[in-house]
């Protein structure tokens, strides 16, 4: 073979290699995805392993079924969910402000229960009384935030908003419908969408 012969044959083979490359039937690279997925944050925090995501868990559960139990609507159930969120963040057994001494229930209430404050027992009795003061209002339940306030109202204990909330700014009506998208979320991580 001589160099003619030689560069004609490097000249085929490359053009037919930059054909080949140019060619429709080739695949092509996809190009890289700009969608990222977030995934959904559970209203209980973001670990479900951790002890503190279990009972909140465990209290918005016993909420639910309890107002279930009772009769009461999925409006209702969101109403006690949201006032437990608001109040005491659905942890029952925690200390009010001082200069009372005592501890409060779920839904912010001096203890009272001959049981474990900490319990689920607890929060099935504190909700079992949010359910009998609810029998005692006439607000749309479908509107969460002001029926969860009247059912508070309602209560025999004369709901004192200086008792419940007592940081600076913080109103009972601005702490209870900050609370709504978490009690929604929560009632459909544990009903599903109804």
């Amino acid at each position: 073979m001589n160099r003619k012969s030689l560069a004609a044959l490097i000249t085929a083979a490359l053009a037919f290699g930059l054909a080949a490359c140019g060619s429709d039937d080739s695949p092509t690279a996809a190009p890289p995805s700009t969608q990222t997925t977030t995934e959904a944050v559970s209203p209980f925090g973001d670990d479900s392993t951790d002890l503190l995501f279990k009972i909140h868990q465990n209290n918005a559960a016993a909420i639910v079924e309890t107002v279930e139990q009772r009769g009461g609507t999925p409006d209702q159930a969101i109403a006690a969910l949201l006032a437990g969120e608001a109040e005491t963040g659905w942890r029952s057994g925690l200390p009010m402000a001082p200069p009372a001494s005592d501890i409060r229930d779920i839904y912010g209430w001096r203890f009272a229960y001959n049981i474990g404050a900490e319990s689920t027992d607890a929060v099935r009795a504190a909700t079992g009384t949010f359910m009998d003061n609810a029998a005692k209002v006439a607000v749309d339940a479908a509107d969460p935030v002001a029926y969860a306030l009247a059912v508070q109202q309602a209560d025999a204990r004369e709901y004192d908003e200086s008792e419940h909330f007592y940081k600076k700014g913080e109103t009972a009506a601005s702490e209870y419908a900050a609370a709504l998208p978490a009690a929604r979320a929560a009632y459909v991580e544990l009903r599903g969408a109804q």
